[in-house]
C-alpha cells in the first residue's frame, strides 16, 4: 500500500514537472516572435534573401541596424540616405557591398532639384577603387570659349529649357565653362566612365550602372549568433546588437539548452529506478 501511494505521489510530481516545463516553453512565445520575424528575409523585385543588418517591409526595425531600412516601391528596392534616394541594384553580404544608383537620375539627367550625391557616412563608405565623379552642369553661359565643349543636352525644368553639359575627370577640356546655375556630382565606376568617354551620349546608361558602397558594420558578431542557432537583430533601447534565440534574446550568442524530451526521459528514468526498488 505504501509502495502504491509513493508511486502515485511521484507520478503526480512527474506530471507537474512535465506541465511546468511545457508552460515554461509557452511563456517564450513573445521571444519566439522576435526570432520568427527576424528569420524572414527581405525580397523586392530581383533583390532577395536580404537579412541583417537590413530591415524593412516584412522585417521589423529590431531585425536590423538604424540606417539600413529598405523600402519596396513597384518591385524596386530603395534606400534613403540624407537627401538622396537610391535604387538598390545589388547586395553582396560576403563583401558587405551595396550597389546603388541615384533614383532621381534613373530616367534622365533632368531632376526636379539639383542635389549633390550624399551618403550616410556613419554606416557606409564609398568603394574608392575605380570610382570617379561625373559632373553635370546646368544652364551654363558659355561665352565665346566654345572651341571644345563636353556633350550637351537640353532639359525642361520648371517649364524652362536649359542646356546640360557633363564630363568626367577623364575629359580633356577646361572644366571652367563659364557661369552655370548649378552643377551636380554623381559617382560612377571607372568602367562606366571610360564607356562614357568613348560614347558621350550614353550618359543615362552610365548613371544606371550605379556605384558601390561598403557598409561599416562587421559581420563577425552576427556570424557567431547564426552559428549558435540564433538570428541577428538590434536592441533600439540599449542600441546594442542582439542575438534572437528561440527562448529569449541574448547579447551575443544562444546558449545550449536541453530539449523537453531529454528532460522528460531523464525524469522518467529516475521514476522507473525508484519504482523498481520499492
Amino acid at each position: 500500500m505504501q509502495s502504491t501511494c509513493f508511486s502515485s505521489i511521484f507520478l503526480s510530481s512527474l506530471l507537474i514537472c512535465l506541465f511546468t516545463s511545457i508552460n515554461l516553453q509557452t511563456s517564450f512565445c513573445v521571444e519566439d516572435l522576435w526570432y520568427s520575424n527576424c528569420s524572414q528575409t527581405f525580397k523586392c523585385g530581383s533583390i532577395e534573401n536580404v537579412s541583417y543588418p537590413f530591415w524593412g517591409v516584412n522585417r521589423a526595425d529590431y531585425c536590423g541596424q538604424p540606417g539600413f531600412k529598405l523600402d519596396c516601391q513597384d518591385d524596386v528596392p530603395k534606400i534613403m540616405m540624407l537627401q538622396n534616394t537610391f535604387r538598390v541594384l545589388g547586395i553582396n553580404p560576403e563583401q558587405q557591398i551595396l550597389k546603388v544608383a541615384r533614383d532621381d537620375y534613373w530616367k534622365d539627367i533632368c531632376p526636379a532639384e539639383f542635389i549633390n550625391t550624399t551618403i550616410d557616412s556613419t554606416h557606409f563608405s564609398y568603394v574608392s577603387s575605380g570610382l570617379q565623379n561625373l559632373t553635370i552642369y546646368y544652364d551654363c553661359y558659355l561665352g565665346s570659349n566654345t572651341y571644345y565643349l563636353p556633350p550637351s543636352l537640353n532639359c525642361i525644368i520648371n517649364t524652362t529649357t536649359i542646356n546640360v553639359l557633363y564630363a568626367t575627370i577623364t575629359s580633356s577640356y577646361d572644366p571652367f565653362l563659364g557661369e552655370c546655375i548649378s552643377n551636380v556630382q554623381i559617382p560612377i565606376n571607372e568602367t562606366a566612365a571610360q564607356t562614357l568617354y568613348e560614347n558621350p551620349m550614353m550618359v543615362n546608361d552610365t548613371l544606371k550602372a550605379g556605384f558601390d558602397l561598403q557598409w561599416k558594420i562587421g559581420g563577425d558578431q552576427c556570424n557567431r549568433c547564426l552559428n549558435s542557432g540564433g538570428v541577428c537583430g538590434y536592441n533600439r533601447t540599449t542600441t546594442q546588437f542582439t542575438c534572437f534565440c528561440q527562448d529569449q534574446p541574448w547579447s551575443s550568442t544562444c546558449p545550449p539548452r536541453p530539449g523537453l524530451s531529454l528532460f522528460f526521459l531523464a525524469t522518467l528514468h529516475s521514476f522507473l529506478v525508484l519504482v523498481s526498488t520499492l
